[in-house]
């Protein structure tokens, strides 16, 4: 294949995948709640976002008391979520963090990466199946993986383990999201695992515009989000809100947030910006 043909392809790739109206993901940032849905088969979703936490008590098994103030900034944070078939879809994730804090121990900074984590949704149940009040039905489960630096206070270098209970309903277009579930995370002082019990709640509104290719539109989002059950004063709850404005297959999130109880951050703002696009209709160019 001669370079010039090469090339063309190439560009014609990179136009398909701008012109792509990819079906929406309900992919819920800046939200910690999840939905039952994965993404439509064919269709991988990159996000590229940056969030900041104000006392957060990071990392896990800090204890109370220790931290006198914290910053704690994720930039980049790097995600992928790829759907593979109809009900199963795969997501990965990888931030670099900058901690700046001042502890008992005195003033601290650093700057490196962070943990992956490498999780998979099931769709196990759609929504409607037996009646018109069933909701969708889904388990999301996966691990992180210790890539963080535990001397410079950026992470456990433990493996953690998660599984939760997705449960998604839509009452005309209003989105209902309820997440239960379980994290075993590994104890940096050898002292037995935490296990903790984990919950989210959100909602989802209507999309406001968008009804065409090459719209803009915006739907708003909140959240109750925590674990509770800690041995070792993990727990926390926190509260989020925030909008995602759409257009075609890129989507712009922004949110706030706040702690409200335990070692919740006092406040938090996260960014960023997801691509969607269809697989499938790209590479047939190259068939």
């Amino acid at each position: 294949m001669s370079i010039s043909v090469r090339s063309s392809l190439v560009i014609a790739a990179v136009a398909l995948i701008g012109m792509t109206t990819a079906a929406r993901a309900e992919w819920l940032a800046p939200l910690t709640v999840e939905t039952a849905e994965t993404l439509p088969s064919g269709q991988i979703d990159i996000a590229l976002g940056a969030s900041y936490f104000h006392n957060l008590r990071f990392p896990a098994f800090t204890p109370p008391g220790f931290i006198l103030w914290q910053d704690l900034t994720a930039v980049p944070q790097m995600a992928l979520r790829a759907a593979v078939g109809s009900r199963v879809e795969i997501q990965v994730s990888y931030e670099l963090l900058d901690l700046s804090e001042n502890t008992t121990d005195g003033p601290h900074h650093t700057y490196g990466g962070g943990d992956a984590r490498i999780f998979t949704k099931i769709y196990a149940v759609r929504e409607n199946t037996w009646s018109t009040w069933m909701p969708g039905l889904g388990v999301d489960f996966g691990t992180k993986l210790p890539d963080a630096n535990r001397a410079e206070r950026l992470g456990t270098d433990e493996t953690d383990f998660f599984i939760q209970w997705l449960a998604s309903k839509h009452i005309g277009d209003f989105g209902l999201h309820l997440n239960l579930g379980l994290a075993l995370l590994g104890n940096p002082t050898g002292d037995g695992q935490d296990d903790l019990f984990t919950y989210a709640i959100g909602v989802v509104t209507p999309t406001l515009g968008a009804h065409e290719p090459g719209q803009w539109g915006v739907r708003f989002l909140a959240d109750v989000a925590g674990t509770a059950g800690s041995r070792f004063s993990n727990d926390g709850t926190e509260i989020r809100g925030g909008l995602q404005v759409v257009y075609d297959a890129l989507t712009l999130y922004a949110g706030v947030g706040g702690g409200l109880s335990g070692a919740a951050e006092d406040y938090g703002f996260m960014g960023g910006v997801i691509y969607a696009f269809d697989v499938e209709r790209v590479t047939s160019l190259f068939e």
